[in-house]
Formats: structure tokens, C-alpha cells, sequence
């Protein structure tokens, strides 16, 4: 990450992995008749507060439908950055 823990990084991050799960999805190996059902990705400030960004990590939480489940199947993602800007 060599860029703020910022809502504009939020935006990126989510863009990008959304764009990727909506291939798979199309690819038909995600459940759900639209990509709302297939998955979702969540970076925002409620799984990044300030003290995660104070830490220096990013954190994803991105849930798929791999086959027509009760809920989603939950991956969390955390990036960490070696060194904190100030």
C-alpha cells in the first residue's frame, strides 16, 4: 500500500476487486442471478476505524456465493505497511 488509508483508497481497492468478482461471477463460478447475490466487498471506515489506519494496515472484508449457500462465505484481507507516513 503506497498510498493513504484514506476513503479514496476505499474506493480504489473496492473498484478493483469488485471489477475482478464480477468476472468471476459472469464466468459462472459465483451463485446469484445478479453480482449482489454472487458477492460483496466491504472497505470502508467501520472495518478500517482509526486505529487500524493508525496501525498501518487496510482491511477487506469480501464475501462470495460459491454455490447457492445460507450466507456468504467471509474472507477478510489486511494489509500491512512496513513503515507509517506521517
Amino acid at each position: 500500500m503506497f498510498e493513504p488509508n484514506s476513503p479514496t483508497l476505499w474506493g480504489k481497492v473496492k473498484r478493483n476487486i469488485t471489477a475482478f468478482l464480477t468476472r468471476v461471477w459472469r464466468d459462472g463460478a459465483l451463485f446469484g442471478t445478479t453480482a449482489d447475490e454472487a458477492f460483496y466487498v466491504k472497505v470502508d471506515s467501520e472495518n478500517n476505524p482509526q486505529e487500524v489506519i493508525d496501525a498501518g494496515q487496510l482491511i477487506v472484508e469480501i464475501g462470495v456465493a460459491p454455490v447457492k449457500p445460507a450466507e456468504f462465505v467471509i474472507i477478510r484481507i489486511s494489509q500491512k505497511t512496513l513503515g507509517k507516513a506521517a
